[in-house]
């Protein structure tokens, strides 16, 4: 995607999960012996990294992925989804379940992209407004306080609040009236080609960065000044 065509972008729409925060290191063995412990379970380094091995195998197998369509309509339906995967990736009993659950929900344990807080905080100090749009099933306006940049948000629009998710148009049109900028001056920036993509149902401009991502490595989201050239003039977006 090049230069917009109509380059006065008023708001720009993010998702969450791989694209601002990183979803690749949510889990680690560390986090989830100390989580286990809590819960009266003991696990060493070994036995932690093969409770999370196993667990990621299942979540995201065919099945897992077709078992969770729809768990982000509420923070209910995403527990009984995911604690339910989560125990059959084991067998693993409801104390160990309840760790592994508790740790991929901790929105401490979701840490930003290292371009992320900059952006956000050039946006914000360009006047441009911005919101995120996530498919979740819990609230991750925490993590975005931890990393300091939850006041640059407008708007925070989450599946789970709204009983809607992507690639639903509603969602995007939701977001956009949060925004109070019309779909076409708003940039929807997300990574995956089918949720994120729809946003272009709705009439949004679209931006999606590569699937490709590792943990600590820049998410290529300073592109998104570029794409959007009227974004460089400070005081101009979005007042």
């Amino acid at each position: 995607m090049d230069d917009l065509p109509d380059a006065r972008v008023e708001a720009v729409l993010f998702d969450f999960s791989g694209t601002l925060f990183d979803d690749t290191g949510v889990l680690d063995p560390a986090s989830l012996a100390a989580a286990a412990a809590r819960n009266g379970v003991h696990l060493d380094p070994a036995a932690a990294a093969d409770v999370i091995r196993r667990t990621l195998r299942h979540v995201d197998s065919p099945e897992g992925f077709a078992a969770r369509e729809g768990c982000d309509l509420s923070p209910r339906a995403h527990r009984t989804t995911w604690t339910t995967l989560i125990a059959d990736a084991g067998p693993f009993a409801p104390p160990l379940v309840e760790a592994v659950y508790a740790c991929l929900t901790d929105p401490h344990a979701w840490r930003p992209y290292p371009d992320t807080v900059p952006l956000l905080r050039a946006l914000r100090d360009r006047g441009v407004r911005t919101g995120v749009l996530s498919n979740i099933g819990w609230d991750i306006r925490p993590a975005f306080a931890r990393a300091g940049v939850l006041d640059t948000l407008h708007t925070v629009v989450l599946s789970c609040e709204h009983g809607i998710a992507k690639p639903d148009p509603a969602l995007f049109t939701l977001a956009c009236e949060r925004l109070g900028a019309p779909p076409g001056r708003v940039l929807y920036v997300g990574d995956d080609p089918v949720k994120d993509g729809a946003a272009v149902r709705a009439g949004l401009p679209v931006y999606l960065l590569p699937s490709e991502r590792s943990a600590g490595t820049a998410r290529g989201l300073a592109t998104v000044l570029r794409l959007a050239p009227r974004l460089l003039e400070p005081g101009d977006g979005g007042r």
